[in-house]
């Protein structure tokens, strides 16, 4: 039968393989580097997957971690500002935050047990040449080695020319961590964003932070300094910008124990969001697709691009199950029929980040005022928020605006119990004790 190749070993390559090969298509995947190398790594991000994204992973049956020790189960809102409010909502579907360093080798493990093929192998232009004589497709999702170069930018569908945000990913000790577990979200403007979450790791179950922060501002400091090079002096300047920005995680810090967890659990850096074509032309004839960050890169800050990729991932498994069964040609119709598919799949996403990339206009900003105020309209937004074609629509509009908290406040939408939100405090309110994180 007619084999796939892979490049790359992210979540948007495995969840492609594992696809592919759950229909009975040979698959092998080329990771860069071994997995376990990867495990003994540095934090490579502090990626969500959303309730889509987990049911992906039950289809695969990849969902390891999942249960009450890990699931996201509400979300708080805070708009930090002149005008400050607080929101927390159920979520109905709970998220997961899981350490990629756990994630990804079990991935790549789960595929081998299956039969697929994995070798660590490099992969420029020149080897990816080779590759696609030996294989009916290849499929690029990763951009290492120049690889993204073969896939054009898009200049309709990426309007950032310069990164919109500086980074600052950690997992942290120091925090006390809330139970249930949650996320939070500080909407700061003029500074941008802060989120906080709950993470499974290494060291067990550990509270996790990512610092958006808006190039030119008093946040940016963090995106601009270098951690490694006095760390204490970094994690100082951390504590300061939760205090002034973060007020609702502050109040869950111990001063004299806070910090990043150990010297590898950070990240730091920028990029630019873009979108590229999602095919490209080889000298010998032969067409390669691109897939996951390689076709599409959002910025983290909406949470959505790990469900993006895997997104991509499943679309683009539909159209190669659907030619294989067909006997059809991967050639360029194919390559523009599979794109199409793939970029239904992920606009969602891009849009939605892209929208939160931008100051809120007064509808939306009325939408969370309704949710400070009313626990239904909470939990419909925090909802909402998770599903990009949800919130694009309930936002695109004062209009729509309206229609979605009209919406959340009818009778025929039952609002959660209050015994299930009465573990939400507030910022200044009292939270239960819990082991701090050493």
């Amino acid at each position: 039968m007619a084999s796939i190749g892979i490049v790359g070993a992210g979540t948007s390559g495995l969840h492609l393989g594992l696809k592919l090969l759950s229909h009975g298509v040979p698959v092998t995947v080329y990771a860069e580097q071994d997995p376990e190398k990867l495990r003994a790594g540095r934090l490579p991000n502090t990626v969500a997957h959303h309730s889509p994204t987990r049911a992906r992973e039950r289809e695969l049956d990849v969902d390891h971690w999942g249960g009450p020790h890990a699931d996201i189960q509400y979300m708080g809102i805070h708009v930090n500002g002149p005008q400050s409010l607080s929101m927390r909502g159920r979520l109905e579907k709970p998220s997961i935050f899981v350490d990629y360093r756990l994630y990804q080798p079990k991935l790549a493990e789960d595929f081998v047990a299956r039969g697929g093929r994995l070798e660590v192998l490099p992969v420029d232009g020149a080897v990816l040449e080779g590759l696609s004589l030996k294989h009916a497709l290849v499929v690029v999702a990763t951009g290492r080695n120049g690889l993204t170069s073969l896939f054009p930018r898009i200049p309709e569908l990426s309007p950032h020319t310069k990164p919109a945000r500086l980074l600052f990913a950690a997992l942290l000790k120091g925090v006390q961590m809330q139970d249930p577990l949650g996320m939070n979200a500080h909407l700061v403007p003029g500074q941008g964003e802060i989120f906080e979450a709950q993470i499974v790791s290494r060291q067990g179950r550990v509270p996790s932070i990512l610092i958006e922060a808006l190039p030119g501002s008093d946040m940016a400091v963090l995106g601009t300094r270098r951690y490694d090079e006095d760390p204490r002096a970094y994690e100082a300047l951390l504590l300061d910008a939760l205090r002034r920005f973060a007020p609702a995680t502050y109040e869950r810090v111990n001063p004299a124990e806070f910090g990043v967890l150990s010297p590898m659990d950070w990240l730091q850096g920028a990029f630019t969001p873009v979108v590229r074509r999602a095919w490209a032309p080889l000298s010998n004839g032969r067409f390669v697709m691109a897939v996951g960050d390689t076709h599409v890169t959002n910025d983290p800050v909406a949470g959505q691009g790990a469900n993006a990729a895997s997104a991509s991932a499943f679309a683009l498994a539909a159209r190669i199950l659907d030619a294989l069964g067909r006997e059809r040609p991967f050639d360029e119709a194919f390559c523009r029929a599979a794109e199409e598919k793939m970029w239904a799949a992920v606009a969602p996403a891009t849009n939605w980040t892209n929208t939160l990339l931008q100051p809120p206009p007064p509808h939306v900003v009325d939408v969370l005022a309704a949710g400070s105020q009313e626990q239904r309209v909470a939990d419909g937004i925090a909802n909402a928020f998770m599903l990009p074609e949800n919130i694009l629509s309930a936002f695109a509009s004062p209009e729509s605006a309206a229609a979605f908290i009209a919406q959340q406040r009818s009778p025929a939408r039952e609002p959660l119990p209050p015994e299930a939100l009465a573990w939400h405090p507030l910022p200044g309110e009292a939270v239960a004790p819990m082991a701090r994180v050493r």
